[in-house]
């Protein structure tokens, strides 16, 4: 995967849940995770990955960024 390629889908709080229980399954198990109709991503079977959140408040709105990165 070269770029950067971002995504915005509004879903339910239930099936946001569901999305980052599908993450963590691949990290748990490496292989391949679906990111959108077309898109996947390999998912390392390393036993690290880097993790990084940040967070952002404003007027109401709360914003959480989760990255992940590993060498591939």
């Amino acid at each position: 995967m070269s770029g950067v390629n971002r995504s915005l889908n509004r879903l339910s709080r239930q099936k946001a849940a569901e999305r980052l229980t599908d993450i963590a399954y691949a990290l748990t198990t490496g292989g391949r995770l679906k990111l959108g109709d077309e898109e996947e991503v390999s998912i390392p079977a390393a036993d690290r990955v880097a993790l990084k959140f940040a967070t952002r408040s404003e007027g109401g709105r709360v914003e959480l960024e989760i990255e992940l990165s590993w060498e591939e």
